[in-house]
């Protein structure tokens, strides 16, 4: 494995660090890590990555920059129904079937949301009990007074509530989860199929009048789809939530990630208070329908794959993602993940600097 040097302030503290502890092992896991920040590691061969079609130009965003770091590495982007990719990103019940995964951690956040198909209407306010209405089927036509409530100034037409005939696993999950807590009752999604042998992008745009889906964020978005908003108390619209980046973003400091058996998984902990983006003082109330974003290490297990899938979960690499329609993940997961993918790759040394030639280890 070849790597590319860089300078910086931050290359000689770290470079300082790790001289002053060389002769007290180990170096902290995370130290080696923000060390590997200041270095594109690089292999030789291609890795082929397939990825949703919202991460079109993130994708080549990707291969394009790592070229510019790799002379003799490159990432070959594919689209989301490729069977042999190396690398595939998406939706983790989307991914499975296409893919033989060693590995597979988060690389990014989306978040489950409600579209609709309504002739003439491009806004719709529901709040969590109308929500389970239409599921358990209480509600059953858009012209229903109940739905009056929380959209004055709109005509609904008297037509039936077209339910999903599929939605993703995590967008399930994660819709049931927040919109059945907010309402004080179950939402029960079981009776809509596990999406199979479609996109996101498919499931974003539902066809026939009348219809309400569960749909990604990043594809609904990317779309155009009218996406549903929340209010979270009948009546008052100063208690929306709309799906955003910053909502999503506010949501994601909530997540706490666990590692065992299964990898590492998240789950959102309503008990925490969200935390506020740079440069703020107040948090935005989250959108807590949120689910991450797999990366799956496909095949037999090798160093070049692993290092691609490294490159992804670089500062830099996730910073592009904010580009596109999904989210980058919160530092705490992207530090974890990066920990699994890295696993049979060289450990970083400090970067080379005058500082730290000719000086003796312990």
């Amino acid at each position: 494995m070849r790597i590319r040097r860089t300078v910086s302030a931050v290359a000689i503290a770290i470079a300082v660090s790790l001289t002053l502890t060389a002769c007290d092992p180990p170096i902290p896991e995370n130290l080696l890590i923000a060390q590997a920040e200041l270095e594109v590691q690089c292999e030789t061969g291609d890795v082929s990555l397939s990825i949703p079609e919202a991460l079109t130009d993130v994708g080549f965003n990707w291969a394009d920059s790592l070229a510019v770091g790799c002379a003799e590495m490159t990432i070959t982007t594919t689209d989301e129904y490729s069977m042999d990719s190396n690398l595939v990103i998406g939706e983790s019940s989307l991914i499975a079937a296409r893919c033989q995964a060693f590995e597979q951690v988060p690389v990014a956040l989306d978040a489950a949301v409600l579209v609709v198909n309504i002739p003439d209407i491009f806004e719709v306010f529901l709040d969590p009990t109308q929500i389970v209405g239409i599921f358990n089927g209480s509600i059953t036509s858009w012209a229903d007074p109940a739905l009056a409530v929380n959209n004055e100034g709109y005509t609904f037409p008297d037509i039936p509530i077209v339910l999903p005939t599929q939605a993703t696993v995590s967008a399930k999950n994660a819709l049931s989860e927040w919109i059945g807590r907010l309402a004080g009752q179950p939402l029960v999604l079981d009776g809509i199929p596990d999406a199979e042998g479609v996109t996101d992008i498919e499931l974003s745009m539902p066809m026939e009048e009348g219809a309400i889906a569960i749909a990604s964020y990043s594809a609904a978005t990317y779309m155009g789809s009218p996406i549903v908003a929340i209010l979270t108390t009948p009546g008052d619209y100063d208690s929306i939530i709309y799906a955003d980046n910053g909502s999503i973003t506010s949501a994601g400091t909530q997540l706490v990630s666990t590692t065992g058996a299964n990898g590492l998984e998240l789950a959102l902990d309503p008990a925490i208070e969200p935390t506020p983006e740079d440069g703020t003082f107040e948090a935005l109330i989250p959108y807590q329908a949120i689910y991450p974003v797999s990366m799956a290490l496909c095949g037999s297990d090798n160093t070049l794959i692993r290092t691609a899938a490294r490159y992804l979960l670089r500062q830099d690499s996730q910073g592009t993602i904010a580009s596109a329609t999904m989210l980058p993940l919160p530092e705490a997961v992207r530090i974890e993940a990066i920990k699994l993918v890295v696993v049979g790759l060289p450990v970083p040394t400090p970067a080379a600097t005058e500082e730290t030639e000719g000086t003796d280890e312990g």
